[in-house]
Parts: structure tokens; sequence; C-alpha cells
């Protein structure tokens, strides 16, 4: 192999391991988002629930 093509292959494989990367960074913010959002939605209906009982 040439010098010139394990360089061309180095950078493609950089490439997706900073698009896997940054994939994961966005999955676990949508993971985070996700439980905060199921974390409200619990809480409001706690206490609406609390509300209808008084």
């Amino acid at each position: 192999m040439k010098i010139e093509h394990i360089r061309e292959q180095l950078h493609l494989l950089i490439d997706e391991v900073d698009d896997i990367y940054v994939l994961n960074g966005l999955y676990r913010n949508l993971l985070a988002d996700k439980r905060q959002r199921l974390d409200y939605e619990r809480e409001q209906a706690r206490k609406a629930e609390k509300e209808k009982k008084k």
C-alpha cells in the first residue's frame, strides 16, 4: 500500500469516529431530555392527583 492510500484511509476512519462520537453525544442528550420530560410529567400527574383528592 502506498502511504497516500494509508493516509486517506486513516482520515476516513477519523471522520467515522468523529461522526460516532457526535451521534453518541446527541443520543445521550436525547435520553437526558426524555428522562427530564418523563420526570416532569410524573410530577405533574402526581400534583394533579393530589389536587383531585382535595
